[in-house]
């Protein structure tokens, strides 16, 4: 069994905005998006160099919105722009004294996910994830605020592999455990045991994909048991107009197709077209 592409760039031609356009142009094709994309990513920055909460213009930073902009940035060729440094800078600037990160006191009025609640252990953990991943992927490994992250998280990181609150934080972990090399091989290894002791049943299509794109920026090759029957399932999951479901609905389906096509194409299975 195949993905079909034409039917998902179908898909995301049909129903995408012209920013998911873009990022599935520079996806698939290599692509550099327009200008007026480029601009309109900016002139969300806020002045501390993060993002605002809900990508809104004129909300306060959110540490969460911030680690998206890269993805966004990531995806369109940019994680080498003033943009994507500022970024950076705020996450680096932004690190509490136990080598974690929180999100931002101000976003708690807007009524904030479970994920992006400031104080809430949980989103503490997965905010850390995420800002230690940005920093390896951003070539930040060598600065102190590195391990010091990655130590924050070990401490938070149970027996059985699984870090504290979302799986989502295991992936993501793990996936920086991975990039931090010797020191860290334990902890990535038993990040993976427990990834594979969760039935991909139970995943939704945008989760297998991000997993996938972590852990595949990390070096994880596709000889890897979980690596292996993630692509086998992504493959086998793709609906016949070529869309796959994201666990944040309808609205980010366009999106989920993209990500799916991007970890595809960086484990070498994406087909011709």
């Amino acid at each position: 069994m195949t993905v079909d592409l034409a039917q998902a760039v179908s898909y995301i031609e049909e129903h995408g905005t012209e920013l998911e356009r873009a990022r599935a142009n520079y996806v698939l094709y290599g692509t550099r998006p327009e200008r007026s994309v480029v601009l309109a990513l900016g002139e969300l920055q806020n002045a501390d160099g993060g993002f605002p909460f809900r990508m809104v213009k004129g909300n306060p930073t959110g540490m969460n919105n911030t680690h998206g902009a890269l993805l966004r940035l990531e995806e369109l060729g940019l994680l080498d722009s003033g943009m994507a440094g500022r970024a950076f800078e705020y996450i680096l600037s932004n690190q509490r004294g136990d080598g974690g990160w929180d999100e931002e006191a101000a976003v708690a009025e807007y009524g904030p996910p479970p994920w992006a609640c400031p104080g809430e252990i949980r989103a503490r953990i997965f905010l850390s994830a995420q800002s230690a991943f940005w920093l390896a992927i951003g070539g930040f490994e060598d600065r102190s605020e590195f391990p010091e992250a990655l130590g924050f998280l070990a401490e938070h990181q149970g027996e059985s592999g699984r870090l504290e609150g979302f799986l989502h934080t295991t992936w993501i972990a793990t996936s920086a455990f991975l990039m931090a090399g010797e020191g860290y091989n334990e902890a990535a290894r038993k990040g993976l045991v427990a990834l594979l002791a969760e039935p991909l049943s139970g995943w939704v299509d945008s989760q297998i994909s991000w997993a996938l794109h972590c852990l595949g920026m990390a070096g994880l090759p596709k000889e890897n048991p979980f690596v292996g029957q993630s692509l086998a399932e992504l493959t086998r999951r793709q609906s016949g107009d070529g869309r796959w479901a994201s666990e944040d609905g309808e609205a980010r389906t366009v999106g989920a197709v993209i990500e799916v096509l991007k970890v595809l194409k960086l484990y070498g299975e994406l087909p011709r077209f």
